[in-house]
């Protein structure tokens, strides 16, 4: 019998909280419903459990045969199943929140309304002689292991619409919408066996705790289910603290600290910001990972073959960002011990800017990826068709023999909502206009927006011209090809990256400078700058002489996929 690993202290987090009664999980997935009570609960033995225990459990499959090894924690310590799948731990029950699981690789837990079921309250579990029987934690195995398709997105970060700065441009419920009806047909064109999970990087709303409900009711939509991040607008303005805040994420997602697996990717899902006062308001924060998610995170991992490929999860991003290098509380922690496995990908959002950054091999974190997310609605406050530069949309990594194979943007081709404010921008640097549907076709050609569009090109006059063209490649980094402009009837140049921190991308500026000018309410807000734009470090340039012209800019992505796009002038 494999031994039971248990590591580090009890927990330090305040009492449990459950689901929503209306929103309690249930199951979508073959086996018994997760919070039904085990069938021979009747027949537990009147003497508790050996060896100070005072929390038992199982993880069975979907014939109900125990599954040995499957990491089990209360957000602190870890344990492993035994080999009829049975757990047991010593936790503290006036700290503890939840008992769960990092599910294995090779299986899914239920699902329930669009979202992974794969933990239990523990204030709701039933206690007989001061021993919590937790309810069964049933598994289903997948398919096809270590094939998936993931789909990442960040920031929906909606408003209510009655909000003072929700009614500039557009309502951020309606592109909201959008984005959900995007996503469900992203999924639905793709084949039926397929597996397909959502990742959500965070800020799921902006500080209104009643729209966790919409949301939801957008997830249930999608067709697949969705893992989700604590954002820091997730967290609940009016909470005493750090740890109050989470309250209402925690009783419609269960924990913020957790894991799963697929493949030889073990994927670790952290809430890296701590919240704290601003004005009378739990809205500051701090940014890094609190000294318990830190021993969590430890207990977690050590559970993991350095073999492995980890792929971490947090709303904030936990290395570099386009303006920088991060400073977090415990970075030197996590970033020495991340670094020892075969390879490591940050996901985050926070920014609004898309950042895509490889360390080069001689940095102390050599290889060590970073992939932030720019905001999948839009542009804050105005919820724009751009973010930093890059369209409303999202990330689809796929995972192929157990490690991520590629990775793509996906444009949202919808903007249904009408235009709020009092008056709209002209969009002359926009690549495509609305029809009367609400869909994006391109202004040359009249073809439809997807996934063929991966860069922005600005011809070398007008307004923001400078004898240059350029191109804003959305998903580039290091190990993409350098892009290369052919002008016609001409010989073909390497562009040269936009090296200084005062770049921006001039559509997005463009939108941002008009409502700057004419929207009273952005007028007179400091907070909004229509001259910065996320410096870009997508931003490609080249010199051309010609008055008049015409050319084509390809690049080849990491994965050898070519992509071309024309410009004229």
């Amino acid at each position: 019998m494999k031994k039971v690993c248990l590591m580090l202290a009890a927990a330090l987090c305040l009492a449990a909280a459950g689901c929503h009664p209306e929103e309690k999980p249930g199951q979508e997935v073959p086996g018994p419903d997760p919070v039904e009570k085990p069938d021979d609960e009747g027949d537990k033995p009147d003497t508790p459990v050996p060896d100070g225990m005072n929390v038992e459990g199982k993880v069975v499959d979907s014939d109900g045969k125990g599954i040995e090894g499957v990491v089990v924690t209360d957000g602190q310590q870890c344990t492993l199943t035994l080999a009829d799948g049975s757990f047991r731990m010593k936790v503290d029950e006036a700290t503890a929140k939840f008992i769960y699981i990092s599910t294995p690789s090779g299986y899914m837990p239920a699902v329930y309304g669009g979202r992974p079921v794969f933990y239990r309250s523990l204030a709701s579990q039933s206690k007989k002689n001061g021993v919590y029987t937790v309810d069964t934690f049933t598994l289903t195995p997948v398919a096809h292991p270590d094939r998936a398709t993931v789909i990442f997105t960040a920031d929906p970060q909606p408003r209510a619409s009655s909000a003072g700065f929700d009614k500039i441009g557009y309502h951020s419920l309606d592109c909201c919408e959008d984005l959900y009806l995007d996503l469900k047909e992203t999924r639905a064109a793709m084949p039926a066996d397929r597996r397909v999970l959502g990742i959500c990087l965070g800020d799921i709303v902006h500080e209104n705790m009643s729209l966790y409900t919409n949301y939801i009711a957008g997830l249930k939509t999608l067709g697949y289910p969705t893992y989700n991040v604590l954002g820091n607008h997730d967290n609940n303005p009016s909470a005493a603290d750090d740890e109050a805040a989470a309250a209402d994420f925690e009783s419609y997602f269960g924990p913020r600290n957790y894991s799963f697996n697929v493949g030889n990717i073990h994927f670790v899902v952290l809430d890296n910001l701590i919240m704290k006062d601003k004005s009378g308001r739990l809205t500051g924060y701090d940014q890094g990972l609190t000294d318990r998610i830190w021993e969590w995170l430890q207990a977690d991992l050590s559970f993991v073959p350095k073999t492995a490929t980890v792929a971490t999860c947090s709303h904030s991003p936990m290395f570099k960002t386009q303006n920088g290098e991060r400073s977090a509380r415990h970075k030197n922690d996590y970033a020495n011990l991340l670094t020892g496995y075969a390879r490591v990908h940050a996901w985050a959002g926070h920014t609004h800017a898309t950042h895509n950054f490889v360390y080069p091999e001689a940095h102390m974190y050599g290889g060590l990826e970073v992939h932030t997310l720019a905001r999948s609605t839009g542009e804050l406050w105005t919820n724009e068709y751009l973010s930093s530069g890059t369209p409303r949309g999202y990330t689809i990594a796929e995972i192929v023999d157990g490690e991520f194979a590629s990775w793509r943007f996906h444009p949202v081709k919808y903007q249904r909502g009408a235009f709020i404010g009092p008056a709209a921008p002209s969009y002359e640097l926009r690549d495509w206009d609305y029809d009367d549907a609400g869909v994006a076709r391109m202004k040359a050609g009249g073809g439809v927006l997807d996934e063929s569009y991966q860069m922005h090109l600005y011809a070398p006059v007008g307004t923001y011209g400078d004898s240059k063209v350029y191109a804003n490649i959305f998903l580039w980094d290091s190990k993409w090809s350098t892009p290369v402009f052919t002008l016609d009837g001409g010989s073909s140049v390497q562009m040269v990256p936009v090296e200084s921190a005062s770049r921006y991308d001039f559509a997005d500026t463009a939108f941002k400078t008009f409502y700057k000018t004419y929207n009273q309410t952005l007028k007179d807000y400091s907070g909004y700058d229509a001259t910065t734009t996320g410096n870009p470090n997508t931003l490609f340039s080249t010199p051309v002489e010609a008055l008049s012209g015409a050319g084509t800019v390809s690049v080849t992505d990491r994965f050898g996929k070519v992509y071309t796009a024309r410009i004229s002038w």
